[in-house]
């Protein structure tokens, strides 16, 4: 390369025309339409990024390959499951959302690809991950369907689900997944099914009776029995205890709110943990990564892993006092595994990004053993 290229490539660089993308997954252009395009890339650049202009490799398609992705897309919903006993409802919902995940992975890569190229290359590069995108949306709609037929009150979740899925497709269009309210879009998909997955689950759902009728199956929150009247001004509201229901009339102010099919109290809990764990990590794996060295980024990283450490310590009494939760081992052993647990994450968040920087397998490693960790300690204070 001659020194006027080199002086050059420097100019360019130092001038931001030389840009790089996360996901460049577009070929490179010609240096006349490029720079018509604003997307001029020197030579030097363009043999950098010669390994994004490949395909990817047919695994990669159809599958996330990201184990961390896997661990905290699946982690929330095998811990609902797991509290409120597996049965077979919990577990065919399970595999729907897994499948669903798949079918969000595709179809944000195909949003993400196609939003960037050029024309000509759309037929080369986005299409690739059409079929996964329909195949997977197909098999959802196929598994998920009975779903909301042996369990419909949980038609209620559709509204909220259709929205982060919106913005989930949003952000990929804009390449803006990795972003702070992008990946809180994901991790609150991913936590609340820890609720979803706990409302079917064995201690919790209540099947409907023959005589039932559709407004009562549909009802999220009063859970309404057709043989069941109105009092006083009052509600009347099914109290379910394990599979034998009793009947209760209180106002929509009862401590009874959260004992309702849709909201039963561990999985509200489950699903909230989950999602401030899930959403600790995200931060901290920023600081090892995109955000390495960024001080910014480790301090806000320390005050949301110090404030989840003193939530640790408090909720459980908290739970214990105001919304009437009855821990299985008590109070003091949520306490104590919570406490334990999230202040773990508080000294890795401090101390691991002042180590030499990690190789991404290393970082994976981490995010794998403290969320199962976290896993362990929900259904262990919850189950």
């Amino acid at each position: 390369m001659s020194n006027n290229e080199t002086k050059s490539d420097k100019s360019v660089a130092k001038n931001g025309l030389m840009r790089e993308s996360e996901n460049d997954a577009f070929p490179s252009k010609g240096k006349k339409e490029a720079a018509a395009a604003g997307e001029f890339r020197s030579p030097l650049a363009r043999k950098t990024n010669k390994a994004a202009t490949k395909p990817p490799h047919h695994t990669n398609i159809w599958l996330p390959d990201q184990p961390g992705a896997w661990v905290m897309a699946l982690f929330p919903a095998v811990g609902g499951a797991i509290i409120s006993g597996i049965c077979w409802r919990n577990v065919w919902l399970l595999v729907a959302w897994t499948l669903c995940y798949c079918f969000q992975f595709s179809a944000a890569r195909w949003l993400a690809v196609r939003s960037h190229e050029a024309k000509d290359a759309r037929k080369r590069r986005s299409n690739i991950y059409f079929v996964p995108a329909a195949v997977y949306l197909i098999a959802t709609a196929v598994v998920g369907i009975p779903v909301f037929i042996f369990a419909p009150r949980l038609l209620w979740w559709i509204p909220a689900y259709a929205i982060l899925a919106a913005l989930s497709f949003v952000a990929a269009w804009l390449r803006r997944e990795r972003t702070l309210w992008g990946n809180a879009v994901a991790v609150i998909a991913a936590g609340g099914m820890a609720l979803l997955t706990a409302s079917l689950g064995s201690k919790y759902f209540v099947p409907a009776t023959p005589h039932e009728s559709l407004a009562s199956r549909l009802s999220p929150i009063l859970a309404l029995n057709s043989t069941v009247a109105a009092n006083s001004g009052n509600a009347a509201t099914m109290v379910y205890q394990g599979n034998s229901p009793s009947v209760s009339y209180f106002s929509l102010t009862s401590q009874y709110f959260l004992d309702s099919p849709l909201l039963p109290k561990a999985g509200v809990i489950a699903a909230l943990t989950f999602i401030l764990t899930e959403y600790a990590s995200v931060v901290f794996v920023k600081t090892m990564f995109r955000k390495y060295g960024n001080h910014g980024y480790y301090a806000l990283s320390i005050i949301y892993h110090a404030i989840l450490a003193a939530l640790g310590f408090l909720a459980p009494t908290l739970l214990q006092n105001l919304a009437g939760l009855a821990f299985p081992h008590g109070a003091m052993a949520g306490t104590l595994l919570w406490g334990i647990a999230s202040t773990l994450l508080l000294l890795i968040a401090i101390i691991a990004p002042h180590h030499k920087r990690m190789k991404a397998m290393q970082v994976g490693g981490i995010e794998a053993g403290t969320s199962l960790m976290n896993l362990i300690v929900i259904v262990a204070t919850l189950a």
